[in-house]
């Protein structure tokens, strides 16, 4: 889907400010309010946007320790299949990527403590080796998407 400078400005809001309302949108942008609706309906409806949601805080609900954890697999298909529903089983992990290079496998994960680190990764370790890279802070995280990405 091509898209103009309007719909860059409306995916610009919308990635900073979810709850805005159409009317406030169509202001920003200089469209009406029925007319920026129907350009985030169109743009909802081509996949552009996928959703919406609630941007939560670990740290807040007590789940402090953020880790990447590399993941070397030796299995075949169906240790792949059997390794992705051990860790979809578990809900500390909150991303599995399957990627190219040494490892299979890079997972993001969200627990108590270092201690509660070993606990998830207990079960993964008999799929292969495994190296864990724990945040000690975040410098840059959750950029919006913009233009100059796609062009």
């Amino acid at each position: 889907m091509r898209l103009d400078d309007i719909d860059w400005a409306i995916l610009e809001h919308l990635q900073g400010e979810g709850r805005v309302g159409f009317r406030e949108l169509g202001r920003r942008v200089g469209l009406s309010a029925p007319a920026v609706t129907a350009r985030v309906r169109r743009l909802e409806a081509a996949g552009v946007i996928s959703g919406y949601r609630a941007v939560v805080d670990p740290q807040h609900l007590g789940l402090p320790v953020l880790a990447f954890v590399r993941v070397s697999s030796a299995g075949g298909v169906e240790a792949d299949e059997e390794f992705v529903r051990e860790a979809s089983r578990l809900p500390e992990i909150r991303e599995v990527h399957r990627v190219t290079g040494a490892e299979t496998y890079l997972l993001r994960v969200l627990v108590t403590s270092v201690q509660d680190l070993e606990r998830i990764l207990r079960p993964l370790w008999r799929f292969g080796d495994t190296v864990t890279g724990v945040v000690m802070s975040t410098a840059v995280a959750d950029r919006p998407l913009t233009r100059s990405l796609v062009e």
